[in-house]
């Protein structure tokens, strides 16, 4: 199989100083909720300037030449200097996500639709001197939306039983929990009990024991209420909401129509929630196909034997980041427009929660008795001290853009962001790993990015603009087929386009709507592997989803 990161084994949570040991490791989706992972740093970096005012959003954010527009603030604060008069603009969104994973059915549901706002401002004009070298300072004050986390899928694939290969017992995160467990030696008390005491990297496998899907036997950790002539339907959901949202104050100033420069600092609301349920449903066949009841490896049937378990796990990030923006734009020419911005590292102080519950079906093969068990971790906080703090990349804007009189506007902008510069600046006290760990993953596994954005506005009538754009943005990933853990978004690539309309001398209603689409690395759900390079202990299989995302925009403007 193809070469496997678990991170770094200090990022693995507790359980990695044994596991390297004893030279075996696990990982994938499922098991890895407890901590935040370098993949989900990176995901709250990518911030998106295709948000903001539909104006913008239908040219795709290639604003870092172009101003007069309240997008600015986010992407070069030098274009708030263009404002001639004061202007307050409230944009609402509506967002339908799509996801989709290749070669299996969904589940239960793969859309997400979300409402919300990708802009309110306003722009005030608070100095005018059209006789001074400074010609106007113009101050900017509102919100625009640059992350969104609103995404669903769902699917299900099934490991079918071979009576061939009797010897071969279909995957199960089970297998897993066991090899957690026992690898690094938890087992259950005197009286059978196995409390949450220990770091929330092993809850998960401990709900599995409380769930019956592994018991202690004999001092080995073992599926025994599985059979071996298991098929295994595997099915997962998962469900995220939230976004980043950033609060800016800006100002931007006029050197004689020529030279415009800005600053911003702007302030992240960050929230975003994840909730997955994974599923495993057993049907138990005997070796001409036949339903039949489960048994063990020597053919003998099992006392009980599992229906199916569900897991759901639930993780909250809620915190918030401060980043500063400069920018430079010169209109050298006449139409000719050159714009440069820098945006510092967003420093970010994150809170996080996470807890997980189960629920199985046991059959009494004897009896014929159904029993339901339910049981719920408690609540893992990592607040206020005790938190997760790093730092996001910087990036540098560069854009042109050419005016044809009051007929067309054509804009191209571009953009590199240095994802091996992200650093971890603080970890919940406690925490077996440390900011170094997570520095030597960025250094060496990511690589800075390029994104591209063009677009055009065509003004047939003085009151009416139709307009175009599109974007792209290629991998953060020095190897991204390394990364199993979990899907991070590598390439996305949008078109947009849009329309406006002067409703009146001081009223502008624009409307856009934009196609995205993400790439995601592929992922198992769990797996445990050799440390020394050998082949998978237990794996789920890859999985390859891909999100599609539906934006659509209104933008009411009002000059005064």
């Amino acid at each position: 199989m193809k070469r496997v990161i678990l991170l770094l084994a200090a990022v693995a949570a507790a359980a990695a100083a044994s596991a390297q040991s004893s030279g075996r490791g696990w990982g994938g989706l499922l098991m890895d909720k407890d901590v935040l992972m370098p993949g989900d740093m990176v995901e709250l970096s990518q911030t998106q300037f295709n948000f903001g005012t539909a104006r913008a959003m239908a040219m795709a954010g290639a604003f870092t030449s172009l101003g007069a527009d309240l997008s600015s603030m986010s992407i070069n604060p030098a274009g708030l200097g263009m404002f001639r008069r004061n202007e307050f603009s409230l944009t609402p969104l509506l967002s339908v996500a799509h996801g989709q994973t290749q070669g299996a059915p969904s589940w239960v549901g793969n859309n997400k639709t979300r409402f919300a706002f990708a802009n309110v401002g306003v722009a005030l004009n608070v100095f005018e001197s059209p006789a001074s070298p400074l010609t106007s300072l113009t101050l900017g004050i509102g919100m625009n939306r640059i992350a969104d986390f609103n995404t669903r899928y769902s699917f299900s694939s099934e490991s079918r039983y071979d009576p061939s290969k009797p010897d071969q017992l279909m995957p199960t995160i089970a297998d897993v929990f066991g090899q957690q467990l026992g690898q690094d030696g938890i087992f259950p008390d005197k009286d059978g009990n196995l409390g949450y005491n220990y770091n929330p990297w092993y809850w998960p496998a401990i709900l599995g024991y409380n769930g019956y899907l592994i018991s202690d036997v004999g001092g080995q950790w073992v599926p025994d209420c599985i059979g071996r002539n298991a098929s295994v339907r595997h099915s997962m959901d998962v469900v995220s909401q939230g976004s980043i949202n950033e609060f800016a104050v800006s100002m931007g100033a006029n050197f004689n129509n020529i030279v415009y420069v800005g600053a911003t600092i702007g302030i992240r609301s960050v929230y975003k929630k994840v909730g997955m349920t994974y599923q495993e449903e057993y049907g138990y066949f005997d070796a001409a196909g036949n339903s039949a009841n489960a048994v063990d490896k020597n053919g003998t049937p099992l006392n009980a034997q599992l229906d199916y378990m569900s897991l759901y796990q639930e993780s909250k990030i809620d915190g918030s980041g401060v980043d500063f923006k400069l920018g430079v734009i010169v209109r050298p020419v006449a139409g000719l427009r050159v714009g440069v911005a820098f945006h510092t590292p967003t420093y970010y102080w994150l809170d996080r929660s996470y807890r997980a519950d189960i629920e199985s079906h046991l059959i009494n093969n004897k009896t014929e008795d159904d029993q339901y068990n339910f049981d719920s971790t408690p609540r893992q906080d990592d607040i206020g001290g005790n938190s997760w703090d790093f730092v996001s990349p910087s990036r540098l804007l560069f854009g042109a853009s050419y005016t044809f009189g009051n007929f067309a506007i054509v804009s191209v902008d571009y953009e590199r962001e240095w994802y091996n510069g992200i650093r971890v600046k603080n970890v919940p006290e406690g925490a077996d790993f440390h900011s170094e760990a997570y520095k030597a993953e960025f250094k060496n596994n990511y690589k800075g990015t390029n994104t591209l954005r063009a677009g055009v506005e065509v003004r047939p009538l003085p009151i009416f603009a139709v307009r175009l754009g599109g974007g792209y943005t290629d991998s953060m990933f020095k190897d991204r087929q390394q990364y199993y853990n979990s899907p991070s978004v590598y390439e996305s690539y949008y078109i947009t386009g849009g329309l406006g309309i002067n409703l009146g001398r001081n009223t502008v209603l624009d409307v856009a709507y934009q196609n995205v689409t993400e790439k995601q690395t592929p992922y198992e759900l769990f797996f445990s592997k050799y440390q020394n390079g050998g082949e998978m202990k237990t794996y789920s299989g890859l999985y390859d989803t891909k999100q599609t995302r539906h934006y659509i925009s209104m933008t009411l403007g009002f000059r005064f």
